[in-house]
């Protein structure tokens, strides 16, 4: 007897419409190619015997030494009652006779579900019933929709939180839209509203609320100025400032009276807004030109020719 060994793709098989499939892999074992058939046969032992449902394409095939073939085995059990069925699958050598191979029997069951039932008529729609239906609601509706919509007051939200502020206008049956302002209240707090608080509009208006942000400053026009009007224009703007590395002076101080140190540069520029108090850099250097518009003040460029000195 040669070795002959098989596997099944499902040991259960619902079927659709009385109609399924698996596959049967059958290995040959031996060392010779082998004439191998699969063959199915009733799972139980009935008088008569029972019907296999199975229908398996070339079943007799030859299968070369170590080599697998694939077998696809159909069940069709048409006409059926409901109830499992099952089948004996047996891959033996076409030389022996199957009974010698029954120890490697695969059993399948098939499943043949309950029918189902059929639809029950339906009865004619309900056309009444729709009208009365949709007048009702019609009614429903338009009472919803006044209460929605009736006149209420918008509720005062001034000086809280954003987020609060937003909740207590929804809440009231409102909607909120905000936007910024520079303002010197507390960051994120309502500092105006519109409609105000204590207006009657209707009920879902929107209400209008602008959010604090910290006031920023404005980086001051300052290129081509001299350094120490660059810095009386940053104090002013309550901006710092310092040089960058590309500086070559700090001051008109020791410069010759044409030649002033004057801004060439500035970051970030010129009318961007930063926040007070933020660091700008300047770039300075000394440049040669008539006297600057406004008048030179020499007193300006080098306070020390202005200092009276007293004889000790």
């Amino acid at each position: 007897m040669t070795t002959i060994t098989m596997t099944l793709s499902s040991y259960d098989v619902e079927l659709k419409d009385g109609k399924g499939s698996i596959t049967a892999s059958v290995t040959n074992g031996s060392t010779e190619p082998e004439r191998v058939v699969l063959g199915a046969f009733p799972g139980q032992v009935t008088n008569p015997p029972s019907s296999t449902y199975t229908t398996i394409p070339n079943p007799l095939r030859v299968i070369a030494a170590g080599a697998t073939e694939q077998y696809v085995v159909q069940f069709d059990t048409a006409g059926a009652a409901e109830g499992s069925y099952p089948v004996k699958l047996i891959a033996y050598s076409a030389d022996d006779a199957p009974e010698d191979y029954a120890d490697q029997a695969k059993v399948v069951t098939l499943v043949v579900p309950k029918p189902a039932e059929k639809p029950k008529p339906t009865p004619g729609f309900p056309w009444l019933w729709v009208i009365i239906g949709g007048v009702v609601l019609l009614a429903v509706i338009g009472v919803i929709l006044f209460f929605l919509f009736k006149d209420a007051n918008v509720p005062d939200v001034k000086t809280k939180p954003q987020a609060e502020a937003v909740q207590i206008i929804t809440d009231a049956g409102f909607k909120a839209a905000t936007s910024q302002v520079e303002s010197a209240s507390p960051e994120g707090t309502v500092v105006n509203q519109s409609p105000a608080g204590g207006e009657k509009v209707g009920r879902g208006s929107t209400v209008n609320l602008e959010i604090a942000v910290p006031v920023r400053a404005t980086v001051p026009a300052v290129l081509g100025s001299r350094i120490e009007d660059a810095k009386a224009a940053f104090l002013a703007a309550k901006l710092q400032l310092d040089f960058t590395q590309g500086s070559t002076c700090t001051s008109s101080a020791f410069e010759p009276l044409f030649r002033p140190c004057v801004v060439v540069g500035v970051n970030p520029d010129v009318g961007s807004k930063v926040n007070v108090n933020a660091l700008v850099l300047v770039r300075a250097e000394p440049r040669f030109g008539p006297i600057i518009d406004p008048p030179f003040n020499m007193c300006k460029v080098n306070p020390e020719l202005c200092v009276i000195k007293l004889n000790p």
